[in-house]
């Protein structure tokens, strides 16, 4: 359980470290919502971006707990290798992490690019 736990608080303190270097480098405007034809439609304040940070910390929190309670009904609590469960936890907040990065990336690239063209 130990492993688990170091392991999800782990990409969850990069994440966070990652998302708070991109909120600061974003636009004061940032695009919140994308249409179906890839086109921003609505657009709000950059300290919204934050939400997405707390959201994994949320998520990472109920895996963990979710977890103990399982390996508590199984009588696992020592045992240290990881569980199926557990497995999945990590691949989920992965994957969630992945997709916020290339949010937090095109947001960025968005004001690189708009700048650039800007100064043509």
């Amino acid at each position: 359980m130990r492993v688990f736990t170091w392991i999800v608080r782990s990409i969850v303190g990069v994440m966070v470290l990652i998302c708070l270097i991109m909120i600061s480098l974003a636009p004061q405007q940032v695009v919140t919502h994308f249409n179906g034809a890839g086109l921003a439609d609505t657009f709000g304040p950059r300290w919204w971006l934050i939400v997405l940070p707390l959201l994994t910390v949320i998520l990472a929190e109920f895996c963990i707990r979710k977890a103990r309670q399982k390996r508590r009904k199984q009588g696992m609590l020592q045992v240290p290798t990881l569980t199926g469960f557990e497995g999945q936890c990590i691949a989920v907040l992965v994957s969630f992490n992945v997709m916020l990065w290339v949010m937090l990336q095109s947001e960025i690239q968005s004001l690189l690019v708009g700048g650039i063209v800007g100064l043509l």
